[in-house]
C-alpha cells in the first residue's frame, strides 16, 4: 500500500492543517506469484487434479480472462485467484467452474494471457475503455484509490458538504466519517471519506476558502 499525504487548507487561525490522504492498494497477483502457488501445490502433493489456469469460455470486452483455480478445504469447491483482483471473496464448484471456464496446459498461453490482464487492469475497471463512468469507475480494477481528508476538519465542513453536494451519484454525496489503521505502522487515521470523483470539487473549494481567508 502506498500513502500520499497532501496538504489542502491551513486554518489561519489556529495554523492546522487539512490533510488529503491517498491511499493506493494493490490487489492483484503477478505471473510470478501465481505461477508459484500452484508450483508449491504441486510439490507438497496437496493439489488435485483439476488445480491448474483456467480461461473463459467466453469474451468480456474483446478478450478472454485467465484465472487460477485450486481446491479449498472442501472437496470440489475451489478457490478462484484473478489477476486483478487476487482471490475471490466466493469459491467456485468444480460444476461451474468447468462450465464458465476451460482449463489451459500451454504455460505461455496462461502467462501472456494473465501478464496482459494484469497490466490493463492497473488503470482500467472491468467495463472496458467506454464505461459510462470513466477513470473514476474501480470495478475490477486493481489498484484502488482511496482518499480520506483529515486533520483540521470542522473550520472546513461546509465547504466539504457542498461539494460532495454537487455529486452525480447518490452515494457520493453522503458525508462519510472512517477510521483506517495501516498495517505496516500501526497509524490511525480518522476523517472523511472522500470519492475520487468528488476531489477536484473539494480540492476547489478548499482553495477557495484558503484565498478568501488570505
Amino acid at each position: 500500500m502506498r500513502v500520499l499525504l497532501q496538504t489542502v487548507h491551513v486554518d489561519s487561525l489556529s495554523g492546522a492543517s487539512t490533510i488529503l490522504f491517498t491511499f493506493t492498494i494493490d490487489r492483484g497477483v503477478t505471473w510470478e506469484s501465481a505461477k508459484a502457488m500452484l508450483d508449491g501445490r504441486e510439490n507438497d502433493g496437496a493439489g488435485s487434479s483439476n488445480d491448474g489456469f483456467y480461461e473463459s469460455k467466453r469474451e468480456w470486452m474483446g478478450r478472454r480472462h485467465f484465472t487460477l483455480a485450486l481446491e479449498g478445504s472442501t472437496e470440489g469447491i475451489y478457490k478462484i485467484i484473478r489477476p486483478a483482483i487476487g482471490e475471490a471473496l466466493r469459491e467456485m464448484p468444480l460444476s461451474e467452474l468447468k462450465g464458465k471456464y476451460r482449463k489451459v496446459s500451454s504455460i505461455d498461453k496462461v502467462s501472456k494471457g494473465w501478464q496482459d490482464e494484469y497490466d490493463v487492469s492497473s488503470k482500467q475497471c472491468m467495463h472496458g475503455s467506454k464505461c459510462k463512468v470513466g477513470s473514476y469507475c474501480t470495478v475490477g480494477r486493481r489498484l484502488q484509490e482511496f482518499n480520506i481528508l483529515g486533520g483540521l476538519i470542522l473550520p472546513v465542513w461546509g465547504t466539504i458538504e457542498k461539494a460532495l453536494a454537487k455529486q452525480v451519484y447518490q452515494n457520493h454525496k453522503r458525508i462519510r466519517v472512517v477510521r483506517l489503521v495501516t498495517t505496516n505502522d500501526n497509524q490511525r487515521i480518522v476523517g472523511l471519506f472522500i470519492p475520487n470523483a468528488a476531489v477536484e470539487s473539494v480540492l476547489t473549494g478548499l482553495q477557495w476558502v484558503q484565498d478568501i481567508n488570505d
